[in-house]
């Protein structure tokens, strides 16, 4: 045997032994292993080997939540393509945004579809209605579900069977998909063309820039907007994080390393221990650093958005307008399984702000307990659900190219949302305003006064 392949055998059982220690250490491997082997080999009825591992990987996730982590999630393989596009904020699709609606239920398209997509090339119009996919009947199928369907490999068609507002025949479309790009940057309103306006009516010298989640491409997008704002001599910039959940942890460190001084630290990790695990600090003095910010939060507020607020609160960079944030000060690892197929979202480690304060909310926290980003004194905005709802209704008008108002198919679909509202016709009323935004406007504009 030459010298070459002995170290190779040697090297490969000091790993099979290493392997074999780290089972004996906790037997429980063993049992389980044991138990499915049982199970695939007596059980009177023989599922899928595949099931049976999901089913054990569920199990696991539902003891974890008991203990108070809400946040894990083992992600099933069929899934887990879904879970991926949505960091990495690019699919096979065909450009359209859906909303199951109406009852019976079916997935309605909410806007015109996106410049350059294949549905925008095609008779798909704001307010159909998508009775079938490739012949498979839509009404009452989960939203999830219907995503799955419409979405695949570029190249490969698919046939939306759709009922046109204010028509009653079918009509079949084919498309071919293609690789639809998913922007998480967005502004105020939408022209027909889809670009976006990043200033708010009457506030040219204010920039407003929405972050709707946090992945692979946030970073660069919020440069690209950001420079175009500076050629327009914006004096002051109002980032809206309001029903952001979060995202990429490394996103949200670079866009705080934006607003700051070298050398700042922007958040630590620490693990069950709470041990330090990893610390982020700014490695560049921010190219906005002296730029007057105001930050939008509110109740759904998590996770990467909490980052961001808490660091740029904590060095007194922005005003913190809205309210009480998430409380999601945790960090989940993602961990291919089942030779990468399936994945499993793991909590590992909690995150601290640059105070040193923990954000999390534990299970049965109160009102009273610390947890979450608090606005700034007097920046309070406080909604109840009525109020929310109407918010949400308002903003996603404004997200509709010209802010048009959606077609009679979705006005029949959110008929329930308007009764809940009191919203006849399904009008806003004349008098609505954004109170959060109106606020920090007040604000920034103050400031920049001073």
């Amino acid at each position: 045997m030459s010298h070459r392949n002995f170290l190779v055998l040697i090297g490969a059982a000091l790993v099979c032994y290493a392997c074999y220690v780290r089972a004996e250490q906790n037997p429980y491997a063993r049992y389980m292993a044991a138990g499915f082997s049982v199970i695939d080999r007596w059980a009177l009825e023989q599922p899928p080997d595949e099931e049976l591992f999901d089913g054990a990987m569920q199990g696991m996730i539902k003891v974890l939540e008991r203990y108070g982590d809400e946040h894990s999630q083992f992600v099933e393989a069929r899934r887990s393509d879904t879970f991926r596009e949505e960091i990495s904020q690019e699919f096979g699709g065909v450009g359209i945004r859906l909303r199951v609606l109406g009852e019976p239920s079916y997935p309605t398209v909410i806007g015109p579809p996106e410049p350059g997509t294949p549905a925008f090339a095609s008779d798909i119009r704001s307010g159909d209605r998508i009775v079938a996919i490739d012949g498979k009947n839509t009404a009452d199928v989960p939203l999830e579900e219907i995503v799955t369907l419409v979405r695949g490999p570029k190249g490969k068609s698919v046939v939306l069977t759709v009922i046109h507002a204010d028509e009653e025949e079918k009509t079949e479309v084919t498309l071919l998909r293609d690789i639809i790009m998913v922007p998480s940057i967005l502004g105020d309103l939408p022209s027909e063309d889809g670009k976006w306006s990043y200033h708010l009516p009457g506030h040219p010298n204010l920039g407003y820039v929405r972050i709707i989640k946090f992945g692979e491409k946030t970073v660069d997008e919020l440069r690209e907007v950001l420079g175009e704002l500076e050629k327009e001599n914006v004096r002051g910039l109002i980032l809206d994080l309001r029903d952001d959940y979060g995202g990429a942890l490394d996103a949200a460190v670079s866009i705080c390393d934006m607003f700051l001084p070298v050398g700042a630290t922007i958040v630590t990790t620490r693990d069950r221990d709470e041990k330090t695990r990893e610390k982020y600090v700014s490695e560049y003095e921010g190219a906005y650093r002296d730029l007057p910010l105001a930050v939008l939060i509110n109740h759904n507020s998590a996770s990467a958005s909490e980052i961001v607020a808490a660091c740029l609160q904590d060095y007194h960079r922005a005003i913190i307008v809205g309210e009480r944030s998430y409380g999601k000060g945790t960090v989940q690892r993602v961990m291919r399984l089942e030779s990468g197929r399936s994945l499993l979202k793991l909590t590992s480690a909690s995150f601290w702000r640059p105070s040193e304060k923990n954000i999390h909310r534990m299970t049965g926290a109160k009102e009273t307990d610390q947890w979450g980003v608090f606005p700034d004194s007097g920046m309070e905005v406080d909604l109840d659900e009525k109020e929310y709802l109407t918010w949400r209704l308002y903003r996603s008008r404004r997200d509709v190219p010209g802010g048009s108002v959606e077609s009679k198919n979705v006005q029949d679909g959110n008929e329930r949302l308007f009764k809940e509202l009191d919203l006849k016709d399904g009008k806003l009323p004349e008098d609505y305003s954004d109170r959060m935004l109106e606020k920090a406007v007040e604000a920034l504009q103050k400031q920049l006064d001073h």
